[in-house]
């Protein structure tokens, strides 16, 4: 796929997603190389959010652990791109969807990674103007989750409503585990003692 071809359907995957998501599926790839693309891409949500998290640890949002743990971080966000594949595929066939594992890795890889540069360009425009770069992540999330939607109603052959369905319950599923694992490897926000 050419740069040219690459930012067209960008613009496709904006204004019209439904078709960019008949494209996206419909790419061939190795399985194989689909994981190593998803692990690439997961490496550089924990870059961006390696230089995000101190501060996050400084107000207390975060474990200061977790902020300093950039391998880490990336190793978090691919095992929740990795789940959320698995989770959206099988809870789509549920509902009676089509779509198998590398028909959701390839829209995992696209929406994510488009989703990462949304999220580089919305923080350099908050260093602009605070109130602009909050109504873009506004504007991105409300519509990157109809995009979402789109590509899995898409993927899986089958109307909105069940799209919905099937994010609904790999959430469901994807928070309860994720929760687990943050608390078991000791990365849950810090406490608060009262102290002052």
């Amino acid at each position: 796929m050419t740069w040219d071809e690459v930012k067209g359907l960008a613009v496709e995957t904006v204004v019209t997603p439904a078709g960019a998501a008949r494209r996206v599926v419909a790419y061939a790839a190795p399985t194989g190389l689909l994981w190593q693309a998803l692990a690439v891409v997961a490496v550089l949500h924990g870059i961006y959010y390696g230089l995000l998290l101190p501060g996050a640890a400084r107000s207390g949002l975060v474990s200061p652990a977790l902020a300093n743990a950039p391998l880490i971080v990336a190793a978090c966000i691919f095992a929740f791109f990795a789940l959320m594949v698995l989770l959206l595929a099988h809870a789509g066939r549920f509902l009676g969807g089509v779509a198998d594992v590398p028909a959701m890795l390839k829209v995992t890889i696209w929406l994510q990674a488009l989703r990462l540069l949304a999220q580089v360009a919305i923080s350099a425009i908050s260093v602009i103007s605070p109130l602009i770069g909050w109504l873009g992540m506004l504007v991105v999330g409300i519509w990157g989750l109809w995009v979402l939607l789109s590509f899995i109603a898409t993927a899986h052959g089958f109307e909105i409503i069940k799209a919905v369905g099937t994010l609904v319950m790999a959430f469901i599923v994807l928070i309860l585990v994720m929760s687990i694992l943050t608390a078991v490897a000791g990365f849950a926000p810090p406490t608060p003692t009262g102290d002052i």
